[in-house]
């Protein structure tokens, strides 16, 4: 757009690598299209990018934008503005709490913690069970509020944003036809109870592989653009202290399963044994559990603490 005429006393320098420009024109333009007015309040841009050999560079992140409306003949005034669309904000914090700790935990329980509460019952099922239930029905209502959030913000399909919608279309299916396929879960001895575990385990598997692979992709788009290299120390260190704390439960089954195969032949001595090894496993269970919750919410609060900073 030509400035000729309608800037006046332009200037430039550039010092200590910074390069400022000034210039003046006036309020109104009466007459001359699409240029606005300054008496009017406008939200503001701010975006930076590279320059070379004189050539100017389009910004590579979002553009800084002030919260409200701002008359810039005003006085001036500290403003508030973010990188990100509270929209975005939103979709990155509710698929970070969806994906990182509500479908971990509920993994683990239904997992690991089942003969810990196999007695204890709440509205006539296994607590774990109910517990498993809830955080799962909680992840796929998350799925589905933050899976909306950038259609709404865009308008529509971003062709911009990579692999990462993809992935998140497959994530947001395979989180809708796991409550589905647990509706029709058949009775416990039902000759088709193992294939339903199997395809269980293996949509619960692939949709949070594909939902890891997504928010790896996500923290680096433009309109939610996470501090580097931290971020990505940060969902490393998340997946590995996942990953390692089922490795420590599996190998305290395992190490639990040998044990009792060894036991004495005495049905006594086997009863009391087994009874031990129970009360020991399920508080070494309940310990770790508490601790990886511990260490998930840490995580968790690390990447919405950097969303809200943004």
């Amino acid at each position: 757009m030509d400035s000729r005429g309608i800037l006046e006393d332009m200037a430039w320098r550039l010092a200590d690598g910074v390069i400022q420009c000034s210039f003046r024109r006036n309020i109104t333009l009466p007459g001359v299209k699409n240029r606005f007015d300054l008496n009017e309040s406008f939200y503001i841009f701010l975006a930076d990018g590279a320059v070379k050999d004189g050539r100017i560079y389009k910004h590579s992140k979002q553009p800084l934008i002030t919260y409200e409306k701002y008359n810039v003949t005003d006085s001036p005034k500290n403003i508030g503005g973010s990188h990100s669309s509270p929209l975005l904000k939103a979709h990155g914090a509710l698929m970070f709490v969806a994906w990182m700790t509500t479908v971990s935990i509920g993994v683990l329980v239904a997992r690991f913690l089942r003969p810990v509460w196999s007695k204890a019952f709440f509205l006539g099922q296994a607590v774990w069970f109910q517990v498993h239930r809830v955080l799962m029905l909680i992840t796929s209502g998350l799925t589905c509020i933050g899976f909306v959030l950038p259609f709404i913000y865009r308008g529509g399909w971003s062709r911009h944003a990579g692999y990462h919608p993809y992935l998140g279309c497959i994530v947001m299916t395979l989180a809708v036809l796991q409550p589905l396929l647990a509706a029709f879960r058949p009775p416990l001895y039902d000759p088709r109870r193992q294939m339903f575990n199997w395809t269980h385990w293996s949509i619960g598997t692939a949709a949070r592989i594909m939902a890891v692979a997504a928010m790896f992709l996500g923290m680096d788009l433009p309109g939610l653009n996470l501090p580097n290299p931290q971020k990505t120390y940060v969902m490393i260190g998340f997946v590995a202290w996942h990953i390692g704390t089922e490795v420590v439960l599996e190998i305290h089954a395992y190490r639990l399963s040998k044990r009792g195969e060894i036991l004495d032949d005495d049905r006594i001595q086997i009863f009391h044994s087994i009874t031990v090894a129970e009360a020991e496993g399920h508080v070494f269970k309940k310990v770790v559990l508490a601790i990886y919750v511990c260490g998930n919410v840490t995580f968790l609060i690390i990447f919405l603490s950097a969303i809200n900073h943004l």
